[in-house]
């Protein structure tokens, strides 16, 4: 019984994960991959990316565990066997998520990157407030993460909207769903968030005929995979003044290289795909619980569909 750890910058080193894990399964052998040994040893693959040949001989593999929220990063391996896969819901990835995608809709709506330009001016002078009132929200995508962050929008004054590929119940929060409401749904969203996953569907969503029916006042804010905007579109809709802004934890290519004009564009603020980095502390907790679920024949915690892709 052998836990393999792929690391990758994203998800912390194979250091924090081999000493919570210690902690919640001591008797649970850890290797750190390129390190496999026997391949047959490895029931549980650990890791926030796969490539194809991963898993060559892992012949009593259980379960393959995510450790991000995404599991775009398992499918670029085109042999993942046949087993259960689970992606993480942390608590602590969430709360920073929140904060993240809070503060990205508060820098436009309270227009703080102009008065960062006007203080580096030496400039002393108020600008216009926001006047629509009150300004609307669109999660586009609306898991864990997603609800959480329209929940706290609208507790701060926001009127949020969230669209999903079927109808669901959003609470409070308006849902439109399917291709019939996405129009819908994009011409009332002055702060559009994603969150999608990112699959087949939705590579590439957010292109010029998307951007096209926001509305005039119009900020995207992507916090999920860089590939599903259309990176020459954005561009473009941002040198039209079409959008407003971008806030972009996420981009594709990702890194962008140095010469991208995405870099010096006065209205795009840029973070390293750090939004809710995985913090192992926390997150083993529910690697542990699923292990113990898939060892016991009881159903794992946040498991994939496989045929949605998340």
């Amino acid at each position: 019984m052998t836990i393999l750890f792929k690391p990758d910058p994203v998800v912390g080193g194979a250091d924090a994960w081999r000493a919570q894990l210690a902690k919640r399964l001591p008797d649970v052998p850890f290797r750190v991959w390129p390190d496999v040994g026997d391949p047959a040893d490895i029931h549980f693959f650990l890791g926030f990316k796969a490539a194809t040949g991963n898993f060559a001989g892992m012949t009593n593999l259980k379960a393959v565990l995510a450790t991000g929220a995404g599991v775009d990063g398992i499918f670029l391996a085109e042999d993942v066997p046949d087993v259960a896969i689970a992606r993480i819901i942390d608590p602590w990835m969430t709360e920073q998520m929140a904060q993240w995608g809070l503060y990205a809709v508060l820098h436009f709506y309270r227009r703080f990157g102009d008065y960062q330009a006007q203080q580096a001016e030496g400039d002393w002078n108020e600008l216009d407030p926001w006047r629509a009132a009150p300004a609307r929200v669109g999660m586009l995508g609306c898991g864990e993460i997603g609800q959480e962050i329209g929940r706290r929008l609208a507790d701060i004054g926001f009127e949020v909207a969230g669209w999903t590929r079927s109808a669901r119940d959003l609470g409070d929060i308006e849902n439109f769903h399917g291709e019939d409401g996405f129009a819908s749904f994009l011409a009332r969203s002055n702060f559009l968030i994603c969150l999608l996953p990112l699959t087949e569907d939705t590579t590439g969503l957010l292109d010029a005929a998307a951007f096209s029916h926001l509305p005039e006042e119009a900020y995207l804010i992507n916090m999920a995979r860089g590939r599903i905007v259309d990176t020459d579109d954005l561009v473009a809709a941002l040198d039209s003044g079409r959008i407003k802004g971008a806030f972009l934890d996420v981009t594709e290519p990702e890194p962008l290289p140095q010469d991208h004009p995405l870099w010096r564009m006065p209205n795009v603020r840029i973070t390293p795909h750090n939004s809710g980095n995985t913090n192992a502390d926390t997150a083993a907790d529910q690697v542990a619980e699923n292990i113990r679920r898939a060892l016991a024949g009881e159903p794992m915690l946040n498991v994939v569909e496989r045929g949605r892709g998340y």
